[in-house]
């Protein structure tokens, strides 16, 4: 049975070897050819020929036809994007061609704000004065041009790259790159930072998956990104710094960026210690922003030089070489059965085994000690003794100290010799061969006749599966054990040790809770009573501490632990002498959404348990990956985000750990107070604007006031406030508030009513005065109705003066005001017109000079001009404006008829009326608001000829006899 063994041991370990072994792989630099980048719309389509579009420089290009733009053919673009503007003044085409200027503004002339979403518009002269070719909107002109494709990691893992100074837009913003990976395999849609001339990429979860193996990355724009131009291939291995190795005893740790927690490779180590490999499958470890494998082996101790190679799923992801000390050098002792350092002592006392490598074997002696400078070999057999003249290599592994690596002789390794004498050696060490035969060899695993290099590292790669790193001599297994028709130790041995552990995979240490552990011989069932083998040799009981060692048959048994409602299984070989057991953290994959069911990225997701947290942000679909111990014994879960309130969830097993999380956002109330002029008024538009990209989106799916008011339930934020009314006298008002989480904030919104008479109207104002003023006659002539009817005019120029602080009706109507102004005065001074005619009529002047020796007196019209009158009629048709004029001539004509037979002379009233009359059917206004403003005027006068009967000292020249 021993051969037979000892074949399937070594089959065993050239499978591993042949699928383990170091890989090679070669990282170029690419140089992809340099992308066309069309002009770019918001959404990051390529627009028609002709128009705005991005070079690949990132330059803006248009064109023009020549004949529109003329001779100066020098233009100006003006950038407007997130409230700020930039003027480039003087811009000349670069070419003509059939009759198209094309122009080019370079990159370094753009603007240094945001350019995502901007609005270019190309014209000619002032801004207030001009005369417009080309305007487009959302136009995204950011631009990343990278140096080279040179690249390096930080000390938080990210790569970084170089921008150049043809960058446009960017710094201090985030964005998004597309990546893909040798060959387009694999894509990615990356996030970056630029910041002082540095882009940054996230170590995200798109970023690691591009590290499993390492890729040679092309970048490009993403969708609604910057342009990217330059050399943009970068190779991940070759950007990554030198691989860090640390060697400890018992351990080879490395560190590189290129490694993504929670992966798993395959690891293997070409070591001098002596002359073995080992090859193992590791989960690469995070902590504190550092990432690395660990191989842990007892076997391992004493190594002062190794070659590492590191690869997953089949491919090479890095490799590296550590070289320490040469070993120690020492001479056989007397006796050939020890040796003796040529300098120093051992640091160690307590030897816990000792590797020997001969020409033939490597042996594992766990019967060893130190005195000294001297080790005492004394596992070796009665048969075998070191050669004096020889050449070892021994690793001694110690208990308490470091490992010491001891070299014997300068020449090829040496065989061991026979004992010279059997009878002094004191050894109970039985070693047996090939063929349970007794002698030739001293509890050595025997040489099967393969090169050397390839039998010593498959052995010694053996051992080092054989401890699997827990700390027990190997010397305990003993190839050729029989049926028991054997001799020897091996003849009398049919049970065997295992010491079973069992680890929390999360934190890689002993479970110490209570787990129900069975062990059964491998395809057979259990055995029907717990705690003792039974009938199929079966045990099971409940394990406390993590750490329990049972005497089994010897032959293969599988290892089932439960804990937690989850499982582990584990096949121990007959060779085993030891066994772990671990539980995988408990993995669960949660979502993070808004009340609206949106999902929100940058969320912190933080889970608290046992003193311990684990925290991670949510990527761009509101998504994180939490790793969670099977031992948590209570589970809070809680996500946050500045923007939102927070949600937090408490379950008492990792598994129960909630799918999705939802929070609501912060909100605030806005309270907005609105005024024109000074007065307040619910007739103003108001209108929310933002530089904040989050605020944007929150807005478009509600809008929380457009007339003032409270605005309650408002995204907590900076905002700006935009109070404005229709129409050119009214000017904008802007005003910055910030919403504070559950309070409130007011502000007052009072926009200007910026209209004040023109000269050319402040003219025609005096001129209706002295015109009113004219009207009174000269000489020897009473003026009494003279003074009453200007007394109209002068309140006709009252209302005029009264129009600039009328701002509110203007508002609510939406009347313009200068033509309302011209209107009035224009049929102001027409209506005095008709009155002075009327006045000067021979009729008329005979009986004012039958007045004249009356005593002087002062009346004035007692109504008065109402602006409120002259906008109702604004908010009427031309014809029903007309409609109400005529309507008050005919009352008045109808006052005048009844009042014709009480007083001796009606002309003063009758004539004027027939003048007004005149006027009113010979003048048509363009539009209603100049119409009704000609009515309200026309329409005074009218009513001051009905009221000139009421005044008694007015009557009394109507009465007065001329003859």
């Amino acid at each position: 049975m021993g051969n037979t063994t000892h074949r399937r041991l070594f089959v065993a370990l050239l499978v591993l070897a042949l699928v383990v072994g170091p890989a090679t792989a070669t990282a170029t630099v690419g140089a992809p050819d340099s992308p066309t980048v069309g002009a770019l719309t918001a959404s990051g389509s390529t627009m028609a020929a002709g128009d705005l579009r991005q070079t690949d420089s990132g330059a803006l290009r248009f064109e023009l036809d020549a004949e529109r733009v003329g001779n100066d053919s020098a233009v100006n673009v003006l950038i407007e994007s997130g409230g700020e503007k930039k003027t480039i003044s003087g811009v000349s085409p670069d070419s003509e061609a059939d009759g198209v200027y094309t122009y080019t503004v370079a990159s370094n002339r753009l603007p240094e704000f945001s350019l995502a979403n901007a609005t270019v518009q190309v014209y000619q002269g002032s801004e207030d004065n001009r005369t417009d070719f080309l305007t487009e909107q959302g136009v995204d002109l950011r631009h990343l041009d990278l140096g080279d494709g040179a690249g390096s990691f930080d000390e938080e893992g990210r790569l970084t790259l170089t921008a150049t100074n043809d960058t446009a837009g960017l710094d201090g913003a985030s964005f998004e790159l597309a990546a893909t990976a040798n060959g387009d395999d694999r894509s990615e849609t990356l996030s970056a930072t630029l910041e002082n001339g540095t882009v940054r990429i996230d170590r995200d979860e798109a970023f690691t998956g591009l590290l499993a193996p390492p890729a040679d990355l092309r970048l490009s724009a993403a969708d609604g990104g910057p342009s990217v131009t330059g050399e943009t291939a970068v190779s991940l291995t070759n950007a990554a710094p030198d691989p860090r190795v640390l060697v400890s005893p018992g351990r080879v740790t490395v560190e590189s960026p290129l490694l993504v927690g929670g992966t798993e490779y395959g690891v293997h180590l070409e070591t001098n210690g002596p002359d073995g490999e080992y090859a193992v499958l590791t989960t690469a470890r995070e902590s504190d922003g550092v990432t690395s494998v660990v191989v842990e082996n007892e076997n391992i101790a004493g190594i002062d030089s190794v070659t590492i190679d590191v690869t997953t799923e089949g491919s090479a992801v890095l490799s590296t070489t550590y070289n320490d000390t040469d070993p120690e050098s020492a001479s056989v002792a007397e006796g050939n059965r020890s040796v003796t350092l040529d300098t120093g002592t051992f640091e160690g006392d307590e030897v816990s085994f000792v590797l020997l490598s001969t020409s033939s074997e490597v042996g594992v002696l766990s019967n060893a000690s130190v005195d000294g400078a001297t080790l005492s070999l004394l596992g070796l057999s009665n048969e075998s003794e070191l050669n004096p003249e020889g050449s070892y290599r021994m690793v001694v592994a110690f208990a308490d100290a470091r490992a010491t690596t001891v070299s014997v002789g300068d020449g090829e390794p040496s065989a061991l010799q026979p004992a010279t004498d059997e009878s002094d050696q004191g050894n109970t060490t039985t070693a047996v061969g090939p063929d349970n035969q007794e002698g030739d060899l001293f509890g050595f695993i025997p040489s099967v006749g393969l090169p050397r290099s390839l039998e010593l590292g498959l052995v010694l790669g053996f051992l080092v599966l054989l401890v699997g790193g827990g700390g027990v001599a190997v010397g305990k297994f003993v190839l050729g054990q029989s049926d028991g028709s054997g001799s020897g130790a091996a003849a009398s041995t049919r049970t065997r040790d295992v010491r079973v552990r069992i680890a929390d995979g999360f934190a890689n240490e002993q479970l110490s809770d209570e787990v129900y552990l069975t062990a059964r011989p491998t395809g057979q069932p259990l055995g029907s009573s717990s705690g003792v083998n039974r009938d199929g040799g079966g045990r099971e009981e409940t394990v406390d501490g993590g750490v329990v060692t049972w005497t089994l048959d010897a032959e293969p048994y599988e290892f089932t632990a439960s804990y937690n409602g989850a499982t582990v299984t584990e096949t121990a070989e007959v060779g085993d002498d030891r066994v772990t057991l671990s539980f995988q953290p408990a993995s669960k994959r949660v979502s993070v959404i808004d009340e609206t069911g949106e999902p929100v990225r940058d969320a912190t997701v933080t889970a608290t348990f046992d003193g311990e947290r684990v925290t991670e942000r949510t990527d761009e679909s509101g998504q994180v990956s939490l790793t969670l111990p099977m031992t948590a014994s209570g589970v809070e879960v809680t996500a946050e985000h500045e923007r939102y309130e927070p949600d937090t969830r408490e379950v008492t097993d990792p598994n129960d750990v909630p799918e999705e999380l939802r929070v609501v956002g912060k909100t605030g109330t806005l309270r907005v107070e609105t005024a024109i002029g000074g007065e307040p008024t619910d007739d103003v538009n108001v209108s929310l604007e933002t530089d904040d990209e989050w605020l944007k989106e929150r807005l478009r799916e509600s809008s929380p006031t457009d007339r003032g008011g409270d605005a309650v339930g408002l995204p907590a934020g900076e905002y700006t406030l935009v109070g404005s009314v229709d129409g050119e006298p009214f000017e904008d008002v802007r005003s910055r508030v910030t919403v504070p989480e559950d309070d409130t904030a007011t502000v007052t919104l009072d926009v200007p009513f910026a209209f004040e008479l023109s000269a050319t109207q402040r003219e025609s104002l005096e001129a209706l005065r002295r015109e009113a003023d004219d009207l009174l006659p000269g000489g020897r002539l009473d003026s009494a109705v003279h003074s009453y009817y200007a007394s109209v005019a002068r309140s006709l120029g009252d209302a005029v003066e009264r129009v600039p602080d009328s701002g509110i009706r203007f508002a609510e109507t939406g009347v313009e005001p200068d033509p309302v102004v011209d209107a009035m005065l224009s049929a102001g001074r027409g209506c005095v017109e008709g009155v002075d005619n009327a006045m000067n009529t021979k009729h008329n002047v005979d009986l004012f000079s039958a007045c004249a020796d009356m005593r002087e007196v002062s009346e004035e019209w007692r109504a008065d001009y109402d602006l409120d009158d002259l906008f109702e009629l604004a908010a009427a048709d031309r014809v029903s404006q007309r409609a109400e004029l005529k309507s008050r001539l005919s009352e008045a004509e109808s006052t005048v008829e009844d009042h014709r037979g009480e007083v001796n002379v009606v002309s003063p009233a009758s004539d004027v009326l027939e003048e007004l009359q005149a006027y009113e059917g010979e003048t048509r206004e363009s539009d209603e608001v100049r119409n009704a403003a000609f009515v309200f005027a026309v329409a005074g006068f009218v009513e001051s000829v009905t009221e000139l009967f009421e005044h008694p000292r007015l009557l009394d020249r109507l009465n007065r006899t001329m003859y």
